[in-house]
Formats: C-alpha cells, sequence, structure tokens
C-alpha cells in the first residue's frame, strides 16, 4: 500500500555493549486532577480515552513492562475495566499484574480479585493465552489503569513489535527498547547477528525514534488517533502505526542480498527434513502405478499425504498445548512423518515434495507470508513475515502449487490466505527466489442456494433449501467442521440458514453430504419455514425478491474510504428460487430483470412468473481480491446497485372475493 511506508535504521552501538540496568516503570504515576475533571468532546464523542500508555523491552532482564491508563467517558466505556492480556503461553509468562480504579473524586479502589487464563485460537491452530480480570467500582469519569510485566526464557532473545494505535484515542504513549548488550553471541533469524534494525510504518511526521546512550532507544508520541475498522480491510498489522525491531546481520541493510542469504539457510533445512529416505521412497512407488501419467501420480501421491492426520487442524488441550518445546528434541525428518502417520502443515507439504521427488517428479517447497496475517514487504528483511509452506510441482512442465498441509483441500487449490501471496521458493541446484503464488480465481469457488418454497395467504413462507459450495467457500466449512461432531455441524449450518432469513424463520437440516471428500461439491439440504416473511396488507403482500438478502446489513455503506477493500477470495454465488403463491393471490408487481456488470463485478437478478409459481434467479460474482482506495467509489456504486436489486419488491394481489 502506498501509505504503507517502511524504512531501515542502524542503531549506533554495538550489541557488545554492557548490559544496562532496567528501566523501572514508577510504582504509579502521578494522578491529575485535570484528567479526574475530563469529559469528552462533545464534537467528537467517545467512550474512553487512553491517557498514558507505556511499554519497555530490556532484552538484557529478558522481559518487558506494560502500563496503561484509560479514562471512562460514558456507561458503554465501562465495558473497558474488563480488560483481556494476549499472550503465547509457549514463549512468553505474565506475572505482577497489578490494577486500580479511581473514582470522580479521587477515591482508590485497588484491584485485589484474581486473574485468570484462558486459551483462545487466532487463525487455523494459532493458539494463544488470555489473562483477563476486571476492576472494580468503575464508573463514567473514573480513571482504570493497569500494569504487569511479561518475561520469556532466559536463552531468548525477542526484540519487540511497538503497535501505537489501538481502539482507543492516546493522549501520550512513550516505548522503550533495550537491545541485548551482553558477552554472548546472539543468534538472528539465520545466523550471527550484529546490529539491531528497525522498520516502522506509518508513524507521524514528527515522531522520532531516538537512539540513547548504551544503545537504548526511545519513541514518544501524542495525540495517537484511534484505529476504526473499515469493512473489508486488509489485516489490521499492516495497516496500524507501528515499528518492528530486529536482530540481524549487515546484510539485512540490503533485502536483496538478505533474501538471497536467507533463503539459501531456509532450503538447507527443508532438503535435512527432506532426505534420501527409503521408506518414503517404498510409500510413493506403493501410492502409483507404471502406468500413471505425471498427473496422475501427482494427484494419487497428493491423497496419500492428505490422509496423514494433520495435527495443526486438532483440538486444542487447553494450556497444556502452549508449553515450551523441547529444544534439545531430535530434528524431525519426512522419514519421521511418514511412520508416525501424523504431522503439521508444513510438514506434510514437505513430505509431500520427498514422496514427488522419489518418483523422478519434480517439486519444490516455497515459504509464503499468508495474508490473513500481514502483507509481504520485500523491503522489510524479516523472515518472521514467512509463515507458511506449500508445495510446488511440473506437470509435463507446468508448475502446479498445492496446499497438501491443509486438511481437505482439493487438488490444484490452496488455502485462500497462500493466494496471490509472496513468498521465497526452492529452484534447481539448491537456489531460492522470491516469487508469489497464483491469485485466486472467481470461478474456483461457488454458493449454488436452491429454494423449492410455498407462500401462504398469512405470508408465512414453508419448504426446501439446498445450498451448495465449492472451492474455498466448501474448504472453510470443512476445516470449521475437523473440530466438532455431527451435532455441531448440523448446529452450525442451520445457524448460517437462519442467519440469512428474517427473525423468527425455523430451520432444519435435513441431510449434508460430502464432508470428507474435497473433490465433491459440499451440500445441505433443509426444511425451513419463515413466519413473517412476506408484510401483508388488508390486500397485499409484499416480499423482497432476494430471499437470502433481505436481512444482510448493506456494505459499503460509507462514502469516504480510509484503506483498501480486501476480500479473501473473488466468489461467484447462485440463487435458484420458486416461490408457490396462495391460490387466492395474484401478480401485481414483478421487478423487471436488473443487470449490473464492471470489469470486476456481475450482479443479475430476473424474475418470472408461470402459473401460480415466481420464479427468481440471482447471479454474483465478486472477480477481484484487492481493491485500492480509488477504486472504492465504482466499488461502491456496485454494492449499492446490488442492494437495490435485492430490495425490489414483489407485490401479489388478494383477488376479489
Amino acid at each position: 500500500m502506498s501509505s504503507s511506508r517502511f524504512f531501515l535504521a542502524l542503531t549506533a552501538a554495538s550489541l557488545s555493549m554492557l548490559a544496562r540496568p532496567l528501566f523501572a516503570l514508577e510504582d504509579w504515576q502521578p494522578i491529575n486532577a485535570q484528567d479526574l475533571k475530563m469529559t469528552a468532546d462533545p464534537a467528537h464523542p467517545e467512550d474512553a480515552i487512553i491517557l498514558y500508555h507505556e511499554e519497555t523491552s530490556d532484552d538484557n532482564r529478558n522481559h518487558r513492562s506494560i502500563y496503561k491508563r484509560l479514562k471512562i467517558f460514558t456507561q458503554k466505556g465501562r465495558e473497558y475495566a474488563n480488560v483481556e492480556i494476549d499472550y503465547s503461553g509457549r514463549d512468553f509468562h505474565i506475572t505482577s499484574v497489578k490494577a486500580r480504579t479511581i473514582s470522580p473524586d479521587g477515591t482508590i479502589t485497588p484491584f485485589t480479585g484474581k486473574t485468570y487464563d484462558k486459551t483462545i485460537v487466532k487463525g487455523h491452530g494459532i493458539k494463544y493465552l488470555t489473562r483477563t480480570f476486571t476492576l472494580p467500582n468503575v464508573q463514567p469519569g473514573s480513571i482504570i489503569e493497569w500494569k504487569y510485566t511479561e518475561y520469556w526464557d532466559d536463552h531468548s532473545l525477542y526484540a519487540p513489535h511497538w503497535i501505537l494505535q489501538e481502539g482507543l484515542r492516546q493522549k501520550l504513549a512513550k516505548f522503550t527498547f533495550i537491545p541485548y548488550g551482553g558477552s554472548r553471541d546472539v543468534i538472528g533469524e539465520h545466523g550471527l547477528a550484529n546490529r539491531v534494525y528497525y522498520a516502522s510504518l506509518g508513524l507521524p511526521k514528527d515522531a522520532r525514534i531516538k537512539e540513547l546512550r548504551g544503545g537504548k532507544m526511545e519513541l514518544e508520541v501524542k495525540d495517537i488517533p484511534a484505529f476504526h475498522d473499515e469493512d473489508l480491510e486488509p489485516p489490521a498489522t499492516v495497516l496500524k502505526m507501528r515499528v518492528d525491531f530486529f536482530y540481524g546481520s549487515d546484510k539485512m541493510g540490503k533485502p536483496a542480498e538478505y533474501w538471497k542469504e536467507q533463503g539459501k539457510y531456509w532450503s538447507k533445512e527443508v532438503e535435512k527434513f527432506i532426505g534420501h529416505s527409503a521408506a518414503v521412497a517404498s510409500a510413493a512407488r506403493q501410492a502409483v502405478t507404471g502406468s500413471d501419467n505425471t498427473e496422475q501420480k501427482v494427484r494419487k501421491l497428493y491423497a496419500r499425504v492428505q490422509k496423514i492426520r494433520n495435527l495443526s487442524y486438532q483440538e486444542s488441550n487447553g494450556l497444556d498445548d502452549l508449553m515450551p518445546e523441547d529444544k534439545n528434541a531430535p530434528k524431525i525428518t519426512a522419514e519421521d512423518i511418514l511412520q508416525k502417520n501424523e504431522g503439521k502443515h508444513d510438514q506434510l507439504a514437505r513430505l509431500f515434495v520427498a514422496m514427488a521427488r522419489s518418483v523422478n517428479i519434480p517439486a519444490w517447497v516455497m515459504r509464503v507470508a499468508p495474508r490473513d496475517e500481514t502483507f509481504f514487504q520485500v523491503n522489510l528483511p524479516s523472515w518472521r513475515q514467512l509463515t507458511s509452506e506449500v508445495a510446488i510441482v511440473n506437470i509435463d512442465g507446468k508448475e502446479i502449487f498445492l496446499d497438501p498441509g491443509t486438511v481437505f483441500c482439493p487438488f490444484g487449490l490452496l488455502e485462500w490466505m497462500r493466494t496471490g501471496v509472496q513468498g521465497v521458493r526452492q529452484e534447481k541446484k539448491g537456489e531460492t527466489t522470491l516469487t508469489g503464488t497464483p491469485p485466486p480465481a472467481y470461478k474456483e469457488t461457488l454458493t449454488l442456494r436452491v429454494a423449492r418454497l410455498t407462500l401462504a395467504p398469512d405470508g408465512s413462507l414453508d419448504g426446501t433449501v439446498k445450498f451448495s459450495w465449492t472451492g474455498q467457500e466448501a474448504l472453510s466449512r470443512r476445516i470449521d467442521a475437523v473440530s466438532t461432531d455431527q451435532n455441531g455441524r448440523k448446529e452450525q449450518l442451520e445457524s448460517e440458514l437462519t442467519n440469512l432469513l428474517p427473525a423468527g424463520s425455523v430451520v432444519q437440516l435435513l441431510e449434508s453430504t460430502s464432508w470428507t471428500n474435497p473433490d465433491e461439491p459440499l451440500s445441505a439440504t433443509f426444511k425451513v419455514r419463515v413466519p413473517s416473511f412476506a408484510s401483508s396488507t388488508s390486500k397485499r403482500l409484499l416480499f423482497a425478491s432476494g430471499v437470502f438478502e433481505s436481512v444482510n446489513k448493506p456494505l459499503f455503506v460509507s462514502t469516504e474510504r480510509k484503506y483498501a477493500v480486501h476480500f479473501d477470495y473473488p466468489y461467484r454465488s447462485i440463487d435458484d428460487v420458486q416461490i408457490k403463491l396462495p391460490a387466492n393471490f395474484k401478480i401485481e408487481d414483478l421487478p423487471k430483470t436488473r443487470l449490473i456488470q464492471t470489469a470486476f463485478s456481475y450482479y443479475k437478478s430476473e424474475r418470472s412468473a408461470s402459473g401460480t409459481t415466481i420464479s427468481m434467479r440471482r447471479d454474483f460474482a465478486i472477480a477481484g481480491m484487492a481493491f485500492p482506495v480509488k477504486y472504492y467509489g465504482p466499488l461502491r456504486k456496485f454494492f449499492q446497485g446490488v442492494t437495490a436489486g435485492d430490495e425490489e419488491r414483489v407485490v401479489l394481489m388478494a383477488a376479489a372475493k
């Protein structure tokens, strides 16, 4: 994005300097009488504001101190008294949690309750802990504040990531980083590190990172605006003001050299994993036959790997899943995964490549930056951008990208967050290059909704609805279903359809098929009753022609847009609806066909009648994935036209008695 400007700077001090004492936060910041009297700005009403935010990271003492002070303005703002602190229980630990409430009259109520940990999952298999607690006696006009320390293993360094923006406006924020200054060698992402770099995103023009004596760095920023979400925006990590620090070598100052060198380190690691295993080769030969052509062999190997138990989608075992890994454990190989018949996403991708190579099919691994987390920045030399791997195979001169590590992913499809992204791929002779994965196509993903319904004179609607999903729509539902049972799948599907119908609708799943066969459409058939589908007057019944869209919140209501529009993937949806009319009603008004077509989108709504049945067909497609702000106007206009078409009403007139 044009607004995402990264730059690099080298610290003045090397990492060989002696450790500095820990910078200690004051016990509590002084209570300011003006802050106690402070009220919300009528011109910019808000529920709360962050008066002060301070973070200090010290890699010599292996911990980070966080301090926050908020002013509560409204009853709704009292929700901020429920504090949640996200952290990785595998690498980090929380201690020394203190909190208090200052009433408008200055009375202080210390927090004396308990804090609790709960496991949460963000994305597929990414587990975190959340430390939660609730401050007492919070009311409009109160000030609340809390502080805690986050620490990590003595043998690890974690250069900080300063996220400046939050959901609230901040009056003052102060950040400090004290890099490691001891005598031990520092090993960076791939090799010996002798420098600290930082990259900033979106800082105010007058904000400067001060490089102080001993390598300590400070940033103080006033009046930080709140970060407000927009419909279908890119990941917040690429939009919020932030500063990221890295330990690295001199080559980090030259991104092209950095990616080339780090790619070699990574490729060597991949090759060690793949190895030259007789067991892997034997399993590959057993999966194919001599008469198979290249594509048939690749498909059979892909199916073989997909049958292996995928640990990335297993149910969480709670806090035990977040225990630190055993760093002294032997390195896992492709043969280990095959023999254990279980592995994680990237391990399965590598095993697939190993099996393909063992039957003389050219294959490579590619490591990518999934776009549900971030957007790859080539000028930001951090390997941590790349967090997931896919496979590439050469089938008769054509390269195909595959995702064997994603459960139930159809052959030839990548899960959406790995499509249209950048990364590092293996090449021949151990070389690596920066390249991209194929962008998704709208024809790959289709939702088909077929409804056969009967309308009663009182405006109620009864009948059956059948849904069918392919591509990303089917894959996402299959993945969600991995962590539940038959009853859970039933509840999910019924809830999905219920949310598309007017309030009070009753939905019953009759059957669902092809949950474990990614080569077939996923389908579900429902029995439905909608008590208040049509609005009634003394002589008429009226209902929206967009049966499954009438209750949806319109997208892109605002006339202005700050961030680009980012769809997870292009898609197409088709509705085929037939409604049998009440015997004593006839059609008074049936909307005409509406067609809206652009270079990036398509919408057609057709309505027709035959005897006592109305047929309505809706065809919708978004062919693009990312739309810069300059295209927001045409995109918004298209969606406004779609909304208008879906809201067009069918009018029925009661026959004269």
